[in-house]
């Protein structure tokens, strides 16, 4: 029998229970990285604040603990899926990064024509070098970069960047610990385990492709291809492949979609329950506002499909200037926020409303501020 078409709001109300947003339930950060496969952590402080979002009430971490299960090696952040920052877990890391490194090369060459750089081979060997020897901040990297003659003095930052991004796409460099507060570079090999994790002890491209599938449904309800193409850097052929193998073993479903969504072709895992009634959603008459931090994989997983996180009306989230974060009132994109650089004040965030909100979203307003307070603190 054929699958009902689904709609915006249905749409999203599976969204947010799947990417743990109404009903947070799993155990530690390390399982939330895992759930999603790859959390984007371009900003790594309000990524962190994210994901902790999705553990289970009383047990979520503070920024100190979420920041530890980095230090640790519990949750690495590397460049990996797309040119910028991912957190993943590290039985997760070597498989993903063979699989979409060669795409993430081809995106970065046009940026390193643009400012002449050459080829990254010495540097990167110097990279590896060094790290061999214990972590390394970014500064220091550079340093050794400079003092080996590889990179100019005077050289604008994007040099170093893409050195250390190859660095990273060759499984030579991952997060390491900070110190000092600042975050640094160490050994791939020092932190993440041999073998390709679900994948076994040899990297198979069209098997991965499978296994991103068989991981990226159950955590983001539905999706269309486009969707994953954009959040993978896969191509559609390759990306389609796989997908029938999911769908001739029965472990993904083919979804229309209705309304304003009619014409697309979803698709969700077979293991997970359709819209349905929206389960744990708030009692009738009352609301949620959530912090959602600007790269959220609400926004960041999805690419034809994304808009149903916008209220009528609403623009997409601007990413530029301070305000780059988003309020969400029942999981729609309503306002944003500025991450606070000491705390959290006793009157709240720094806010800007896309619209005049009601009493009862500034104090729902309010309740979020207080759990970024809190965690802040800890």
């Amino acid at each position: 029998m054929p699958e009902p078409a689904i709609g915006p709001d249905e749409l999203l109300r599976a969204r947010l229970r799947a990417h743990r947003v109404t009903e947070p339930d799993l155990p530690d950060l390390p399982s939330v990285v895992g759930h999603f496969l790859a959390v984007q952590g371009q900003e790594l402080r309000p990524a962190l604040w994210g994901a902790s979002r999705r553990v289970e009430p009383g047990r979520e971490p503070g920024a100190s603990g979420a920041a530890a299960a980095l230090d640790a090696g519990e949750v690495l952040r590397t460049h990996v899926l797309r040119p910028t920052w991912h957190l993943v877990r590290p039985d997760d890391a070597r498989w993903l990064i063979e699989l979409t490194a060669p795409r993430v090369r081809r995106q970065m060459a046009s940026t390193e024509r643009a400012w002449g750089i050459g080829d990254p081979g010495p540097g990167m060997d110097c990279v590896a070098a060094e790290v061999a020897a214990g972590p390394r901040t970014r500064a220091e990297l550079r340093d050794a970069l400079v003092a080996r003659g590889l990179v100019a003095e005077d050289a604008p930052g994007i040099h170093v960047t893409q050195v250390l991004m190859h660095a990273e796409l060759e499984r030579l460099v991952v997060s390491g610990p900070a110190r000092d507060r600042q975050q640094t570079y160490a050994a791939f090999d020092d932190r993440a385990p041999a073998g390709y994790g679900p994948l076994g002890e040899r990297f198979d491209a069209e098997a991965a492709v499978v296994e991103l599938w068989r991981r990226y449904l159950p955590s983001r309800a539905y999706a269309t291809v486009k969707d994953v193409a954009q959040w993978a850097t896969l191509t559609l052929a390759d990306l389609r492949r796989g997908l029938q193998v999911l769908l001739d073993a029965g472990e993904a479903v083919e979804v229309p979609g209705a309304g304003r969504l009619e014409g697309l072709t979803f698709y969700r895992a077979a293991s997970v329950p359709d819209a349905g009634a929206p389960t744990g959603a708030p009692p009738s008459g009352t609301l949620r506002v959530d912090l959602l931090q600007a790269y959220d994989e609400l926004f960041c997983s999805y690419r034809e499909s994304r808009d149903v996180v916008l209220e009528p009306g609403a623009e997409p989230p601007d990413r530029r200037g301070a305000y780059v974060h988003c309020i969400a009132v029942d999981g729609r994109v309503a306002g944003r926020w500025r991450w606070p650089s000491a705390g959290v004040a006793a009157g709240g965030l720094d806010v800007q409303w896309s619209r005049e909100p009601t009493a009862a979203e500034r104090s729902a307003l309010d309740l979020a501020a207080a759990d970024l307070a809190s965690y802040l603190a800890t």
